[in-house]
């Protein structure tokens, strides 16, 4: 609903025998300023560049590391985002859901409309400038039985129903930036909102992964459609994601048939049912089969393309597909192959039609932290955990190859990349960034090859190798250092490179 139009409501009462007409009016509200974007706005909303789980968590020791603990303890961080700033990530997913139970966390607070922002205000509420956020809603497992029914995506009566619509709306109304009922000092409005992260993981995720996920497709259809209105009431400008498909890479056989059943038993009946209508944004988490991961990045392909049609066919030809999660393991495949993978998962799909991408996560290590689990060092920077872990902190190459792509590519013409080679096991990508072409290229052949970029039009070009030249990032002690690079002339507008190992950028001088 706009809050800038002062509605006249009509109430009519009939009490002990009187009736009678009683006038309210809304108060009105100035209207908010227009505010032109500048260039750096523009660049912002249109980057690629994004990161999940985004704040810049305390070292846990892994004896405390509830959620509840690690909420309190990120909100009270004076610079929860400052990793982010750093690198250039100009999208987030904080990691932390906005999730009923932990705004209304009893059943008194439900029915009386009594809210506890404090944790949210601080964790969305420091959000920087020029930093577009993409915040979760979900229903969660609000106990005493005001929540959904186990196993199933059906609220336990209309009466909870209602009262979730309003948790929503109160949420978007808090931080979509009107000026009307804000969050005090809100700096940075919230625009994209995401219904639930992983529909299919409601239930305990042992479950899930022994097979019994819960595709109640058509209680979610109806999760969908009403979060949808409630946020567009709230704020008509927002846009709104479905949450997210876990099984991206379930394209493959070799996955497990629970993950076959989210796409061909959730997904796609859902599209099918809703028709084009209730959501703005696809969101696909890709991580991928882990004997097939240091190559896995081509399968995005699949499973984007399997999607786009589905959309296509059911009324959602506008609807944006992003990737709101992936990433590769330091452990056990090293640092050089994560930030070798990382500049791959990132340009490959952009080249094909995908929206953003979005790492998961900053600091490595998720609720419970098990050392020897793979999904543990995701991240780009050590969490201090493990006999191998060189400590709270400690950057990954990933971070610095991470920063070095957005320095390079940010500000590009994103739907307009140019696929010069996907041959032979040659990839080359030409982007445009002001009005001049930038090329990423990799060589996923074991033996080192030539290749001949042309159409250059300076003199000369820089050539940057994407992963820093040290084994480690705990190694990296000056990032403007940190990689190798050389200028070699042009010649008639063409230039040959021997491409090895790592990705390379090539921008013209």
């Amino acid at each position: 609903m706009n809050k800038l139009i002062i509605p006249i409501i009509v109430t009519v009462i009939l009490a002990a025998g009187i009736g009678g007409f009683f006038i309210f009016q809304k108060p009105a509200f100035p209207e908010p300023p227009i505010v032109q974007r500048t260039q750096k706005d523009i660049i912002s909303i249109a980057s690629p560049f994004g990161m999940s789980g985004a704040f810049s968590r305390p070292f846990v020791p892994n004896d405390i590391f509830p959620p509840e603990k690690m909420y309190q303890m990120i909100s009270q961080l004076e610079e929860p985002y400052k990793h982010v700033q750093d690198i250039g990530v100009k999208w987030i997913r904080p990691g932390v859901d906005i999730a009923w139970q932990l705004v209304q966390p009893t059943k008194e607070d439900v029915e009386n409309g009594s809210y506890e922002w404090a944790v949210i205000d601080n964790i969305y509420g420091k959000v920087p400038s020029g930093v577009n956020v993409l915040a979760n809603i979900s229903v969660g497992h609000a106990g005493f039985g005001y929540g959904i029914k186990p196993g199933t995506w059906e609220f336990v009566n209309k009466k909870v129903e209602g009262y979730y619509i309003k948790f929503v709306k109160e949420t978007v109304e808090r931080y979509n930036g009107d000026g009307y009922r804000d969050m005090p000092g809100l700096k940075n409005p919230i625009k994209y909102w995401q219904t639930q992260n992983e529909p299919i993981g409601i239930i305990e995720r042992a479950q899930i992964f022994a097979g019994n996920p819960n595709l109640d497709w058509r209680g979610f259809s109806h999760i969908q459609e009403i979060t949808y209105k409630a946020i567009k009431e709230a704020d008509p400008s927002a846009k709104v994601a479905i949450g997210g498909l876990i099984g991206g890479h379930a394209v493959s056989l070799n996955v497990p048939p629970f993950l076959q059943k989210e796409r061909e038993e959730f997904y796609i009946p859902l599209l099918r049912n809703l028709k084009g209508k209730y959501i703005d944004i696809f969101d696909i988490h890709y991580y991928g089969v882990a004997e097939e991961w240091p190559a896995n990045w081509k399968e995005m392909k699949d499973i984007y393309r399997l999607f786009r049609q589905e959309l296509d066919q059911n009324g959602y030809q506008n609807t944006e597909i992003w990737f709101t999660e992936t990433a590769l393991t330091s452990n056990p495949f090293g640092e050089k192959l994560q930030a070798t993978n990382i500049i791959k998962k990132y340009i490959y799909p952009l080249s094909f039609g995908a929206k953003k991408i979005f790492w998961w996560n900053m600091i490595e290590g998720e609720y419970p932290l098990e050392v020897v689990q793979p999904s543990n060092h995701y991240g780009l920077v050590y969490d201090g955990v493990g006999t191998n872990d060189p400590g709270y902190g400690v950057k990954k190459l990933a971070y610095y190859a991470y920063k070095k792509m957005v320095e390079v590519s940010e500000g590009s013409d994103w739907n307009n990349i140019q696929k010069v080679q996907e041959s032979g096991g040659i990839y080359i990508y030409e982007f445009n960034k002001n009005s001049k072409s930038v090329w990423v290229a990799w060589n996923d052949n074991s033996q080192e090859k030539q290749i001949t970029i042309s159409g250059i039009t300076s003199s000369q070009v820089k050539i940057t190798e994407a992963v820093p030249k040290y084994e480690s990032g705990k190694e990296v002690t000056d990032y403007n250092t940190a990689f190798s690079a050389e200028t070699k002339p042009v010649a008639r507008g063409k230039i040959m490179i021997t491409l090895k190992k790592y990705p390379i950028f090539v921008e013209g001088k």
